[in-house]
């Protein structure tokens, strides 16, 4: 979630604007910015409405609806959408990421003219075919291979955790010259050779490179709970679809110049789920085995590091949550959320999948799932 203080308010004063205050008013803005995150123009008064989702499983994690009443350069121009709260004490601004617009439906009937335009995740920037082949030279550092591609494709304004700036390729790795190679995908099989989380953007639209971190390892970012003072809660449904889930993966490297076939702990990893929740072992009384996958990694540890993101996914997508809830700007890339709620059952710790934030007010609309 994005960092809760802001303009000179603490973390809790923000938290109880959006939870606690009993009558808060919202309204929106859009901002035209350039790559470099600077503010061209405030479009807020030719901006009609419109809403924020963000599938954080999608290749493009975000994406904006957007009313619009004034001619941009479509398919270049970029915006920048956020929301207001205040409740005549605290007033907060939350931003809500960075977009690139696609070519819009105009109302031409309408007065004023009316362009609805669907704006996707600024990740979309480097979303485009590489066009030819393309190798990364052994001895490379994986994240200066990295930003060697951001510069090169025109991101001025990223983040880059530099835990392993010191992890080269131990061999040349080459992506082949077809219509499905982009330079997103480029990058991320590089970040995932290291342990790191796919590419993503912030709140601000800067982009953020850091490794990936078991979300049971983190801490909670925010309590929903039913209680009469403090819920935020609207409709909830719980959706569970177990059938056929692994319970045994098998992921393998080649990274080794030698060629030798890959051992366990040296090259291959393996994970049992023995004993946690409905899909164990234990619980099914059978091994169920995901299909070995194979992914090119600096070491072991960076090979665990990656299936583990693999294997957390497959466990976690069987027991969805939905629910509506009141608007809360904060929300933004797999967060960790804690639950209270006796109609969805014990108190459980979920993370955030995909939601919905219309940027009028109403309800916000949520897909977690079950860590």
């Amino acid at each position: 979630m994005q960092g809760a203080a802001r303009g000179g308010y603490t973390d809790a004063q923000i938290t109880s604007l959006i939870r606690d205050s009993g009558s808060v008013e919202i309204s929106a803005g859009l901002d035209l910015i350039d790559l470099s995150l600077t503010v061209l123009d405030d479009l807020t008064g030719d901006f009609l409405g419109g809403s924020v989702t963000r599938a954080n499983y999608a290749t493009l994690h975000g994406t904006a609806d957007l009313n619009i009443s004034r001619d941009l350069d479509w398919g270049t121009a970029l915006v920048r959408p956020y929301m207001n709260m205040t409740d005549g004490v605290t007033t907060a601004r939350f931003n809500l990421g960075v977009y690139l617009t696609s070519s819009p439906r105009t109302d031409a009937v309408e007065i004023p003219v009316t362009h609805s335009v669907t704006a996707y995740d600024i990740l979309h920037w480097l979303n485009t075919p590489v066009g030819e082949a393309y190798t990364v030279e052994s001895g490379t550092g994986y994240l200066a291979a990295v930003e060697t591609i951001l510069i090169a494709e025109g991101i001025l304004a990223y983040q880059i955790d530099q835990t392993q700036a010191a992890a080269v390729l131990p061999a040349s790795r080459s992506w082949a010259f077809d219509d499905k190679t982009t330079w997103l995908n480029i990058v991320n099989d590089l970040l995932s050779g290291i342990g790191y989380q796919g590419i993503w953007s912030d709140w601000d639209g800067r982009l953020r490179v850091q490794p990936y971190l078991v979300p049971r390892d983190r801490k909670v970012e925010w309590l929903y709970d039913a209680g009469s003072d403090t819920s935020m809660l609207g409709r909830r449904a719980i959706i569970r679809d177990w059938f056929d889930v692994p319970n045994r993966w098998v992921y393998f490297s080649n990274a080794d110049p030698g060629g030798s076939a890959p051992i366990d702990g040296a090259g291959l990893y393996v994970y049992v789920n023995q004993y946690i929740g409905p899909t164990s072992v234990a619980a099914r009384g059978r091994v169920i085995s995901a299909k070995p996958e194979q992914i090119d990694s600096v070491d072991q540890n960076a090979l665990i590091a990656a299936a583990t993101q693999r294997i957390d996914a497959d466990m976690r997508l069987k027991t969805t949550f939905e629910v509506e809830s009141f608007p809360n700007p904060l929300h933004w890339h797999f967060d960790r959320l804690a639950v209270s709620d006796p109609s969805l059952g014990p108190i459980s710790d979920v993370l955030g999948v995909r939601w919905t934030l219309p940027l009028n007010g109403s309800n916000m609309q949520h897909e977690w799932s079950l860590l």
